[in-house]
């Protein structure tokens, strides 16, 4: 459920641009998955879990992970080679639309989740300067069919979770939910699907896709 918007306890900080993070929703979880409040920058939109908010340097390494590469400037020090990184979009629509139900915000998941701003800002500090963002249509159209599932459905992400026995009929929000998620989920499967292709279709050429690939130097 979407909470009152104000900003975080202890005056947290986005370790992008430094401005005041602001309550945005809570995730519900259900048996060993307990609920998560998300926080969201108001001036670049990153996007962070409340108990792993953190510092510019760790939330760099973060969204560099391993795809960062580094070579000789024949100087004695190093200089960044070209990186591309991927990852959802906190400011697509579908992460309007589904808000505590978008797809991105898996259970128990503390990952950052960028902005094209938030990005090239936390790029900046490393040196390097962002070149092109890519909105990925096939990535992006396959999280928006799982966010609209999840509006549909009592436990987010009911298929993958069922279909990997994280989530039983006899565990989560009880065999009556878990049925009629099962049900919702099979009937719902096609129109949905037809209705992401559309949403998300538009949403990429909106510049606004559900899945970003920035390319930095």
């Amino acid at each position: 459920m979407s909470l009152e918007q104000g900003a975080t306890p202890g005056g947290a900080r986005c370790p992008a641009c430094g401005e005041p993070l602001f309550v945005w929703v809570e995730t519900q979880g259900w048996g060993p998955r307990e609920d998560q409040v998300v926080d969201r920058c108001e001036n670049c939109g990153l996007v962070v879990g409340r108990d792993s908010v953190p510092d510019a340097e760790a939330a760099l390494a973060e969204l560099l992970a391993l795809r960062r590469g580094t070579h000789s400037n024949g100087s004695g020090g190093e200089a960044a080679t070209p990186v591309a990184i991927r990852a959802p979009n906190a400011a697509s629509v579908q992460a309007w639309l589904g808000a505590e139900n978008w797809a991105a915000l898996r259970p128990g998941d503390t990952d950052l989740k960028p902005t094209p701003r938030s990005a090239e800002l936390l790029l900046e500090k490393q040196g390097l300067q962002v070149r092109s963002i890519r909105h990925l249509p096939a990535p992006g159209m396959a999280l928006m069919w799982q966010t609209l599932l999840n509006l549909l459905t009592f436990h987010r992400d009911f298929a993958p979770e069922a279909l990997s026995g994280r989530l039983r009929p006899s565990g989560g929000r009880g065999r009556a939910a878990f049925a009629i998620d099962a049900m919702v989920t099979v009937l719902a499967a096609i129109p949905t699907a037809i209705l992401a292709v559309a949403i998300e279709g538009g949403a990429v050429i909106a510049r606004r896709g559900g899945v970003i690939e920035v390319s930095a130097s």
